[in-house]
């Protein structure tokens, strides 16, 4: 009789653990606010700062914002590659675009410009949000 209550006291000790490794943790909170996008009509030469907020309700590794472009070297470009951010649960991140050429022979008329950012969480999740802006330049 002592064996059986051992025994089921190791089975249920394995049980409670079980439960304990297993569960999942919850998906973060991710939350994108744009602070200053792009105009809709840039003349060439002028340049502009797309500034994006990322809060997060859980510690995130890293944060980074890049630009990409349907139509690159013309347009709109970004006037550097991107922007990043460690560790934390916020951070500001932007791309400074600079109108390079006319868009009038471009499908449309427009340059989709693109600004893309991914937050990157312990455990491999990643949650992304993608900006697209149209823009003309005459």
């Amino acid at each position: 009789m002592k064996r059986f209550f051992l025994f089921l006291a190791f089975a249920l000790v394995t049980f409670l653990m079980t439960g304990v490794t297993s569960a999942a943790a919850p998906t973060p909170v991710t939350t994108f606010t744009l602070l200053q996008g792009l105009p809709s009509t840039m003349n060439v030469g002028d340049t502009y700062t797309v500034v994006v907020q990322v809060d997060s309700d859980q510690q995130f590794k890293s944060v980074q914002a890049m630009p990409s472009f349907q139509f690159p070297g013309k347009g709109v470009v970004a006037v550097q590659g991107g922007d990043h951010a460690g560790g934390g649960t916020s951070a500001i991140l932007e791309i400074t675009y600079k109108a390079k050429t006319n868009t009038s022979k471009m499908p449309g008329g427009l340059a989709p410009v693109f600004f893309v950012v991914g937050v990157r969480y312990g455990g491999g999740y990643v949650a992304v949000q993608e900006y697209v802006f149209n823009v003309t330049v005459p």
